[in-house]
């Protein structure tokens, strides 16, 4: 059994109930997922479970030893000791991704969230900040060209689901297409205008998994000061692109994604090793 269909497993499968609407998503984008995927057209509410240690997985089938936790710990152990040679990348959004896999359509990356991260927001409603300190950046909004699953592996993550809606008189962004490539980010404006509102925040503990269809759009959240890690699955959805939300006059950019060291790539695959095999702290 391959890798990817492994973890998916592991992670196990969400239920999605009929719901009618459609994840919003920019024009041209296809909103059919495919048969399989793992957030079509079912329920935000029903687009969470639980997984971690002795999860179901599917009728039949053999769980898989140690879990999800035990299978991600050990593929970390492994990246930490250098028997899986990979560099962690920091990713624009504020976060280290370790790509475990890419394979065709299919990717794995391993998301490891510090206690402060630049580029997200702490909370839905943060506590008042003292002068002295900035106010916190706004949310990147932002949809994916690939159907996601991503399982929390310790601490909590939320991500708050947006409604995009056109808004070609009083834009408060402009939409970003994004072209990812030789370790680059192209962020190309286009004439669509618009404005966005919240749909629903959902916060994910220690062994619980979300789903997101591609062209949905979202912001992560992070809950408290402790850190936090994800295992994300991703399926390309052919036809589907990824989109930012940015300025309404901000000009086409160009962002190099650092790579890290390996002493750096250690310490952090070592650490997010570390915490799974142990108790979660998170408030």
């Amino acid at each position: 059994m391959d890798l990817f269909t492994r973890l998916d497993r592991a992670a196990g499968r969400t239920g999605a109930a009929a719901e009618p609407g459609e994840p919003d998503r920019p024009a041209g984008q296809d909103s059919r997922a495919g048969r399989g995927s793992w957030a079509g057209r079912g329920s935000r509410a029903d687009q969470h479970s639980r997984g971690g240690p002795g999860a179901p997985s599917e009728p039949g089938l053999p769980e898989e030893p140690g879990g999800l936790d035990g299978l991600v710990g050990g593929i970390l152990a492994e990246i930490a000791s250098g028997s899986r040679p990979l560099r962690a990348v920091a990713h624009p959004l504020g976060f280290y991704c370790l790509p475990v896999l890419r394979e065709g359509a299919c990717g794995v990356c391993v998301h490891v969230f510090g206690p402060v991260m630049p580029g997200l927001r702490r909370a839905a409603h943060p506590p008042p900040q003292p002068a002295a300190h900035p106010p916190a950046p706004p949310p990147e909004i932002h949809c994916h060209s690939w159907e996601l699953k991503s399982s929390v592996l310790y601490g909590r993550v939320g991500n708050l689901r947006v409604r995009v809606l056109d808004e070609p008189r009083r834009p408060t962004h402009r939409a970003f297409e994004v072209y990812s490539r030789a370790g680059a980010d192209e962020i190309r404006p286009t004439p669509r205008l618009v404005r966005w509102e919240p749909v629903v925040e959902q916060r994910s503990a220690r062994g619980e998994t979300y789903t997101l269809a591609a062209g949905e759009f979202h912001t992560t959240l992070l809950t408290g000061a402790a850190s936090a890690a994800t295992v994300v699955l991703g399926r390309s959805v052919p036809g589907s692109v990824d989109v930012v939300l940015g300025p309404v006059d901000g000009p086409a950019r160009r962002v190099v994604r650092r790579l890290c060291d390996a002493d750096q790539t250690a310490r952090i695959a070592g650490e997010a090793a570390r915490r799974i095999s142990g108790p979660d702290q998170a408030a």
